[in-house]
């Protein structure tokens, strides 16, 4: 059997297992959410409290993740509802990340559909050829600074208010997520003050630096695939442009076991809960490219797709852009 026949054994959803995990991890964001502004003043428990509890809001927009893709609950209803509840929480208005993530699922590996990607990746030849403006527009863009900490505050404080694709997808979907997620903050700070505010602010930077390494680490590793059509083929790129990242148990429960990209991009209607299991059944199939927690460092330096050597490589030196001598007569 092949891998995508032994994959539909596992998509069966249950409405109990993902209830149970919803409101699990909700109450784990509001209890730790708590204790982070009571201990606001002492800086040893706030820093661990920040970290757990940006680790439940990125285990809620896994959640919501999987409800995007209708393999959470049974229902395309319930899957739609529970999503938009999570929504002022993730700050990710349903409809359009709904979209825009399946865009990316369509589009995996596309060299021709790069715009639909989560992060965006030039090619060595295009590098090349563009002005000097351009090419420090991208390494800027690619710095550390921009996509693990000011890219995701953009992203998710201030992009996601009205994000792409969101006329397309429903105004009032947007309207309703932002106005909920107005209410949610002045509840904190109502209920808190400003410190509940600041602390909150604190774990989204958290968050959002953890959240932008998930998807960088798994879709920029020397290896992947990128290719054009007709040779680019979705199967190859599901399985070949997307790691599975090594980091432990822990993590992959904290992660809604998005740890096991590649099966993931192959068979979407894997239920989050049903993810682990199915991969052990099909492991020896799927010669998967594997990233410990060392090696994902190690790809901050894959910068450009390289198109004949097929693999990801670090920004060439400067001297490759220097003008040859001119010879003295």
């Amino acid at each position: 059997m092949s891998v995508r026949e032994i994959s539909r054994g596992y998509t069966a959803r249950s409405n109990k297992i993902a209830l149970l995990n919803t409101i699990g991890t909700l109450a784990a964001y509001f209890g730790l959410l708590w204790l982070a502004i009571r201990c606001a003043d002492i800086w040893y428990l706030l820093l661990p409290l920040s970290v757990a509890v940006a680790f439940t809001a990125i285990r809620l927009y896994m959640l919501q993740h999987d409800c995007g893709h209708g393999s959470f609950f049974r229902t395309r209803r319930l899957n739609d509802v529970a999503g938009r509840v999570m929504a002022p929480f993730t700050f990710a208005p349903y409809n359009a990340t709904k979209y825009n993530h399946n865009q990316h699922h369509t589009h995996i590996g596309d060299l021709a559909h790069r715009d639909a990607g989560e992060i965006f990746t030039m090619t060595l030849a295009e590098y090349r050829a563009a002005p000097l403006w351009k090419r420090l527009g991208y390494r800027l863009y690619r710095s550390p600074l921009i996509l693990f900490f000011i890219g995701p505050i953009f992203v998710y404080v201030i992009q996601y208010r009205f994000p792409k694709n969101g006329i397309k997808t429903g105004v009032w979907d947007v309207v309703i997520t932002n106005v909920a997620l107005g209410f949610y903050l002045w509840g904190l700070y109502a209920l808190f003050g400003a410190t509940a505010l600041w602390v909150l602010g604190g774990c989204i930077v958290i968050g959002g630096f953890i959240g932008a390494m998930i998807p960088y680490v798994q879709h920029n590793f020397e290896q992947m695939y990128w290719d054009r059509k007709p040779s680019h083929t979705f199967e190859t790129a599901a399985l070949q442009s997307s790691a599975v990242l090594d980091f432990g148990r822990v993590y992959n429960f904290l992660t809604a076991n998005i740890a096991y990209h590649d099966l993931h991009h192959l068979n979407a209607n894997i239920p989050c809960y049903h993810l682990q299991d199915c991969y052990r059944a099909v492991e020896h199939l799927l010669n998967s490219r594997k990233i410990g927690f060392v090696e994902g460092l190690g790809c901050l330096r894959w910068k450009l797709w390289d198109e004949d050597a097929k693999k990801m490589v670090p920004f060439p030196a400067p001297s490759m852009f220097a003008k040859p001598a001119v010879p003295q007569a």
